[in-house]
This record gives structure tokens, sequence and C-alpha cells, in this order.
């Protein structure tokens, strides 16, 4: 299996995810409300969804692990701005 892809199958938990950033397993969120949806069918997607955000903002607390590539882009423009 490629080191940055799930299976979709009911065996696939976070302990299968590889994909490491500064040593530290990740997923993405579609992925890992996909695995719970896939694994707890009678849970309301939006309960899934919620459950997992609560418990990304209990491990978020300190500086982000990763960020999207657009922020990087907005903060050039920030600091652009400021050099003038």
């Amino acid at each position: 299996m490629d080191e940055r892809g799930v299976e979709m199958n009911s065996s696939a938990h976070a302990r299968d995810v590889v994909v490491a950033v500064d040593g530290v397993p990740v997923a993405s969120f579609r992925d890992v409300v996909a695995r719970l949806r896939f694994e707890y069918p009678g849970e309301d997607p939006t309960h899934v969804e919620g459950v997992v955000l609560r418990e990304w903002e209990a491990f978020s607390a300190g500086r982000p692990l990763v960020v999207p590539a657009a922020v990087e882009e907005g903060a050039r423009e920030i600091l652009d701005q400021s050099g003038d």
C-alpha cells in the first residue's frame, strides 16, 4: 500500500495511517470522517464530524502541525506589504 493511501475497509484504523509530519502520524480530516462513518454507520454523519472536530481541538492546543499551503502565500502577501 502507498504510504499515503488508506484503504476503505473496516480494518482501516488510525494506526494504519503512515503519513507523518515532523514524526507525527497524520490523516486528512475527510479520510478520518469517512473511516469513522464506515465503521459507525448508525451514527449521524454530523455527529461523527463534531466528535472528530472536538478531538482535534483537544489535541491541537499548541502550534499547528500543518497548515494549508495557501496560508504561507497569505503570510507572504502580508509580509510583503509590511515591508513598504
